[in-house]
């Protein structure tokens, strides 16, 4: 009988240590994702150091590119001082945020006037002049938070010439999204507060990231408007977009032609957090191109060189398991000079 007993306290004893290491992790999430938003908020009051006193010295980050490097916040604090002395009413604003485990996934879109010179190292010795534009750009991070609740970790993903085209710098860049603009609020803006908190506690954080996986699956230029509802909300540049099964289709068009001119494509997901009906994906890509292809009208010739590039998406899921409204973020830069499109940088 002592056995038995003992027994049965073990097994309570374990279940409820599980029970509270998950209980732990839950509550690391949400104080993560808070943490973030609260630093939001104080960068938007005027206190931009409470953005790098979130970041852990050093971290990792990315430079634009696919892989990470070790970085202090220094190196990031003099590009965020330069945009801040070129606009001084610099706002950045969460559109959805979303955590599980150490990972916070984030969308931002970012506002402010350009009626400062801006100046930065490495854009050359010159400053920009002021345009006195509006300027408004998006950007994608994927943060991983250690146990003291700093970034140890940061994925950061956007179009920086978007930014810079605007600004005056680059010739002016329009985004990609397909589909037909919608007026007003659209996808979770559209729902009310109780349905919008209800949308993060729906329990579906394992079946969402399997459709990410159902879609990899399929193969690059597959034709995947069977994931999405008709029409789904695309946000990009300038704001929402309807879309439909069909323009998802058509979509499909520009994949295929690189997975035709690279056989080897292969599609990595490197981080994947979920939350409720939401989930958010990071996906490096990497092929070799060696075959010719005409790309729109266009004659590609194959260099043998091998292509990497990466973008993210967040997406909110139905009850269903449909894409019901997503955001795609991504530097498309390495990808159209790898083909030979755009020029290399700097020529």
């Amino acid at each position: 009988m002592k056995q038995m007993i003992r027994l049965i306290l073990i097994f309570v004893l374990l279940t409820v240590s599980g029970f509270l290491s998950l209980s732990a992790q839950e509550d690391n999430a949400q104080r993560n994702k808070q943490i973030y938003l609260d630093v939001a908020t104080q960068y938007n009051a005027g206190n931009r150091e409470a953005f790098f006193n979130m970041i852990a010295d050093p971290f990792m980050m990315n430079q634009g590119d696919t892989v990470l490097a070790q970085m202090s916040p220094d190196d990031v604090r003099g590009y965020d001082n330069a945009l801040a002395a070129a606009m001084p009413d610099i706002q950045m604003n969460p559109t959805v945020a979303i955590a599980q485990g150490d990972w916070v996934a984030v969308h931002v879109t970012w506002t402010g006037t350009f009626t400062e010179p801006f100046s930065f190292a490495p854009f050359g010795p010159d400053a920009f002049p002021p345009n006195n534009q509006a300027i408004t750009w998006t950007e994608m991070t994927f943060l991983r938070f250690n146990a003291e609740g700093l970034v140890d970790v940061a994925w950061l993903l956007g179009e920086p010439t978007l930014l810079f085209g605007q600004m005056g710098m680059f010739p002016p860049s329009e985004g990609t999204r397909s589909g037909t603009p919608i007026e007003g609020a659209a996808g979770y803006q559209t729902l009310s507060a109780d349905e919008l908190a209800a949308t993060f506690t729906s329990g579906m954080e394992a079946r969402n990231p399997g459709v990410f996986g159902e879609m990899i699956g399929r193969g690059f230029g597959g034709d995947n408007s069977g994931f999405y509802t008709d029409p789904y909300v695309a946000w990009g540049f300038g704001g929402a977009y309807s879309v439909t099964a069909a323009q998802t289709a058509e979509e499909a068009a520009f994949p295929a032609m690189l997975a035709a001119a690279m056989p080897d494509l292969a599609v990595e997901q490197t981080v994947t957090v979920a939350e409720g009906d939401w989930a958010a994906t990071l996906i490096v890509l990497s092929g070799t191109f060696t075959e010719d292809i005409n790309f729109f009208g266009m004659p590609l010739t194959a260099t043998g060189e091998t292509i990497t590039w990466q973008f993210g998406a967040i997406d909110r899921f139905d009850a269903d398991g449909k894409i019901v409204e997503e955001w795609i973020e991504g530097d498309a830069t390495p990808l159209l000079i790898g083909l030979g499109i755009m020029p290399p940088m700097g020529q």
